[in-house]
């Protein structure tokens, strides 16, 4: 894993650690702009992280080669500065519904279809401040040793705001992967997924 080091603090903190030690593997970063909100320029430092041992075992068991899982998170800066009284809590409203339409193409982009927004959830994450989870529900379209098939997956982003606006979330299937692929039981645990891509999220820090 490369590029995950806090040498440009522009980028939250992650759980490095635990994603290395679960076979995660930083997939790309990013820095671009995200929206135009009351005269600012939002800009978003993102770093995307890939579970490559999922990848490998679905490969090795003669299912599509794809993304399964992923995990990112985003930190927002203003340009320029926001002034006194105008503090990041006013600004997250638009700013969370740029993050929604950006996390959905994004899901559109790795071939996911059939996006729908599905809910919303508080979760608190490690400074005590409770993020706004949302969920998007989807399907990626796969060959299989049967032909033509789908996964039904899961999306999450969250936003909050400490000294810096943060986003975080994403990506998993919701099925066992040995039915929806027609491989050998891979393990694939769904709800254990989503709990490890919460505490992930929880585990983003300024």
């Amino acid at each position: 894993m490369t590029g995950e080091s806090r040498a440009d603090e522009e980028y939250p903190t992650v759980p490095l650690d635990r994603l290395k030690a679960d076979g995660w593997s930083l997939r790309d970063c990013r820095e671009e702009v995200r929206a135009e909100v009351a005269g600012f320029t939002v800009r978003a430092f993102e770093r995307r992280y890939e579970d490559d041992s999922l990848r490998a075992d679905v490969r090795d068991a003669g299912g599509p080669d794809h993304l399964w899982r992923l995990f990112y998170a985003t930190r927002l800066s203003f340009t320029p500065p926001l002034p006194p009284g105008f503090g990041p809590a006013m600004a997250l409203p638009k700013v969370r519904s740029a993050a929604r339409e950006e996390f959905a193409e994004q899901l559109r982009d790795e071939g996911l279809v059939d996006i729908e927004e599905s809910g919303d959830e508080r979760l608190e994450v490690a400074s005590g401040t409770r993020a706004k989870l949302t969920r998007y529900d989807a399907t990626l379209p796969v060959e299989t040793g049967d032909g033509e098939g789908v996964v039904p997956m899961e999306g999450w982003i969250a936003s909050w705001h400490d000294e810096a606006m943060l986003l975080a979330g994403g990506l998993y299937p919701t099925v066992a992967l040995a039915d929806a692929l027609d491989v050998p039981d891979l393990g694939y645990d769904p709800e254990a997924s989503r709990e490890e891509l919460q505490s992930l999220i929880r585990g983003v820090e300024y």
